[in-house]
Formats: structure tokens, sequence, C-alpha cells
């Protein structure tokens, strides 16, 4: 039985997700939160990604692998400043 426990608990812990919001600043048109999404969706280990125009924020579903800073380099790809808000 421990033993099925432990398993249960590795599979869980390897197939953690971390959730990020963005702040995006200088987005004002949906081809530049399209541009933005598709930056993120690049960074390998991203599993979604949206943003949005309104509240200039950027939600980000990764694996346990990738990094804020990842993260950060694709919105700058795009030529905008991110900021993670925790």
């Amino acid at each position: 039985m421990r033993k099925f426990i432990a398993l249960i608990i590795m599979a869980t812990l390897a197939m953690a997700n971390q959730n990020f919001v963005i702040l995006v600043e200088g987005m004002h048109c949906p081809l530049c939160t399209a541009m933005v999404r598709k930056a993120l969706l690049q960074v390998d280990g991203v599993k979604s990604a949206k943003a949005n125009l309104r509240d200039k924020k950027a939600t980000v579903e990764t694996d346990d692998k990738v990094s804020e800073q990842q993260l950060l380099d694709a919105v700058a790809t795009t030529g905008y400043t991110g900021k993670i808000l925790k």
C-alpha cells in the first residue's frame, strides 16, 4: 500500500504545473496580445497562454521546468516589458 501511495505522490509531483500572471505594459491592441501569447507559447514547457488587453495581463500555465525569466524573455521578444505578479 505504501508503494502505491508513493507512486501516486511521485506521479503527481512529476506532472506539477505552475501558473504565472505577467503584467505586460504597453499592449494596446489585439495584435499586441496575439504577439505576446504566441511568444509565450513558443517557450518549451508552456502548456497554455492567454493575454488580456483590458487588464494588460498574460496568464500562463507551464510545467515545473519553466522559469519566470524564460517567460519574461519571451515577452521581451515582442518589444514589451513584462513583470511577474505574485
